[in-house]
């Protein structure tokens, strides 16, 4: 339900103001004189490392711990914990995403790609860095390891 409130009442509207904004950026830097891909590589390098992913990723998070009712505090230790992990799973899932998608999808199209894009990135999200609720804690985690561990071990199958 979070995520689902996140992309579709957060992150939709503000995507399409960035994409608005990333199109007249483009236009106004005359990308085109870089060659026929110069507009794909400036929106790609534009969105993926001067703003938007930063911006989007943080947003992601900090909504999500709010949703979860962390405190100011709490998210800002989330977002110290895992934003760069993040970025760095961000760049390898949609860098080619947006490459392709800059080049061959028209612009009034391309918002579309992103949020269809969005649902398989967002379940990634929600999958990698769950909330620490929704995870095992390392107290609970050794135990369980432990008592598989001896199990395998014995041959005996927990049932």
């Amino acid at each position: 339900a979070r995520a689902c409130i996140f992309g579709g009442g957060i992150h939709a509207p503000i995507a399409h103001v960035h994409y608005n904004f990333l199109e007249s950026l483009t236009v106004r830097v005359n990308a085109l004189k870089w060659g026929a891909y110069g507009p794909t590589v400036f929106k790609t390098i534009m969105e993926q490392f001067v703003y938007w992913s930063w911006f989007s990723n943080a947003l992601y998070h900090a909504a999500m711990g709010a949703m979860q009712g962390y405190t100011l505090e709490m998210v800002s230790t989330r977002l110290n914990d895992v934003l760069w992990d993040t970025m760095k799973a961000q760049w390898a899932f949609w860098i080619p995403v947006q490459l392709i998608n800059f080049k061959f999808t028209p612009v009034r199209h391309q918002l579309n790609v992103v949020l269809v894009t969005s649902v398989v990135w967002t379940a990634f999200l929600s999958f990698a860095f769950p909330s620490p609720a929704e995870s095992l804690t390392e107290a609970e985690e050794k135990p369980a390891a432990a008592a598989t561990a001896a199990a395998v071990a014995t041959g005996v199958e927990k049932r």
